[in-house]
């Protein structure tokens, strides 16, 4: 029979963005604080590997500063981390010729305006973003560009993203829900260093941090938790006891009921079902030199108005019509890697197959994308690196969006419960879902909730 550990104030599970921004803000309010990680490292869905035959670090998960997030950025300007701005250049490709999309942004911007006013017009509260598609009148480049910014940037299916999620975005470029960033960047050193500055400032004396361990159940009452947890390896461990709990699990581990609650809690399921869990295969490609950085390789490949433009590069590369329709370079640095990526249905697809199989999937896209012989390739390249998201049983999906009148749920999922359980991690975050800041900011938020709670 287990006997239980020391009472601590507040237990986090999940030690990913935003379960360590939380643990940071509690330790740093002198609060005693346990936090729990099934994986047997910190970062969650950060990802980073560092091989040394790499330029570059390796992400397999969160890649991208998303605009300006002063979430982000305060962690930044703490750490002293260094980041570069990408160029964001967008070229199309169709049948190896490339041309500039010109102002990406600015298209995707103006399509949620357009949504908005559908929603205003015939005084819809929600629909699906398909039924919007089929009612505007949108050229097939663009009918195509919003496709793959859907499928790709919020990696949802176009028959369940919520209409009215993306129309918010036009509220307030960058900031509102489903907004575009205007800029974006990438940290040099790579997105571990945020996750280690984090876990670098919990407190010795007053937090510990527990890898390897899988929370199961949570049995609670107001100002009482006890969380019952099992080895990775298996085998049960003794329960952790608290006066709170944040709970930072990714939404498609609460669904599968990966974590019970006692008693169960029927509003955070109802508020569960109306997101959705986004799926991305992403493959990080190096090759043995950068073979598109090459001047003669784009001016035999750009059509002749995108030729005139000055300073065009291969930064962001969209190939509607392939199975892997995204990709993208290291810019601003110089490195032969190119980064594949397929979100939403393509990507389940793609996660259907094995491994190699989606690799020869990738790499036939790359080819008929950049008309570059597929034997080509082949000789060229030296490595690869992928995660399967999906598959991994402490995410089971790579992040959320809401479904058809599904946009209140972010905030129903984010509200305590009795003073005592407390919510956390993108899918909690309403104005910056599905990004690292959001996580980060959702952590804090779930931190200051807690703090006031417990005074």
């Amino acid at each position: 029979m287990t006997t239980a550990r020391r009472r601590m104030d507040v237990v986090v599970i999940g030690a990913g963005a935003s379960g360590l921004a939380a643990a940071r803000a509690l330790s740093e309010a002198g609060r005693r604080v346990t936090v729990l990680e099934a994986r047997d490292r910190i970062g969650g869905r950060i990802n980073t590997h560092h091989d040394p035959r790499s330029p570059i670090p390796v992400e397999l998960g969160a890649e991208f500063v998303h605009g300006q997030a002063e979430e982000t950025f305060r962690i930044i300007r703490a750490a002293r981390i260094i980041v570069e701005q990408l160029p964001d250049h967008h070229l199309r490709a169709r049948r190896g010729r490339l041309s500039s999309f010109g102002d990406f942004w600015g298209a995707v911007h103006e399509a949620e305006q357009g949504i908005a006013r559908y929603l205003s017009r015939d005084g819809k509260r929600d629909v699906a973003f398909a039924e919007y598609l089929r009612s505007a009148k949108l050229s097939t480049e663009r009918r195509e560009l919003l496709i793959d910014f859907v499928e790709g940037y919020h990696a949802a299916h176009v028959d369940k993203l919520s209409a009215q999620f993306l129309a918010a975005g036009q509220e307030d470029e960058g900031t509102a829900p489903g907004a575009p960033p205007t800029s974006q960047f990438r940290i040099i050193s790579g997105g571990d260093s945020l996750i280690r500055w984090l876990a670098t400032g919990l407190s010795p004396d007053r937090s510990e941090l527990r890898l390897n361990t899988v929370a199961q159940r949570i049995e609670w009452r107001e100002g009482n938790v006890t969380v019952h947890c099992a080895q990775r390896a298996g085998g049960a461990l003794e329960p952790f006891r608290a006066r709170a709990v944040i709970v930072t699990v990714p939404i498609a581990v609460l669904r599968a009921r990966g974590l019970e609650f006692a008693p169960r809690l029927p509003h955070k399921e109802r508020a569960l079902a109306q997101l959705e869990v986004g799926h991305v295969c992403k493959i990080v490609f190096r090759f043995r030199q950068g073979f598109w950085q090459q001047p003669e390789f784009l001016a035999q490949r750009l059509e002749r108005r995108s030729r005139q433009r000055k300073g065009v590069e291969i930064n962001f590369l969209h190939a509607h019509h392939e199975m892997v329709p995204t990709w993208w370079t290291a810019l601003p640095a110089r490195a032969p890697v190119l980064t594949g990526w397929a979100g939403g249905p393509r990507a389940e697809a793609l996660l259907d197959e094995r491994e190699p199989a989606r690799i020869s999937r990738a790499l036939d896209a790359l080819s008929r994308a950049l008309a570059v012989p597929r034997a080509q390739l082949d000789e060229l390249l030296e490595s690869w690196a992928t995660h399967d998201w999906r598959a991994d049983p402490w995410s089971r999906g790579a992040y959320s969006y809401p479904g058809v009148g599904g946009v209140s749920a972010q905030r129903a999922l984010a509200r305590p419960v009795a003073r005592t359980l407390f919510f956390a991690g993108e899918a909690t975050d309403t104005e910056q879902t599905a990004t690292v800041a959001g996580a980060l900011a959702s952590g804090r938020r779930a931190a200051h909730e807690v703090i006031a709670a417990l005074e």
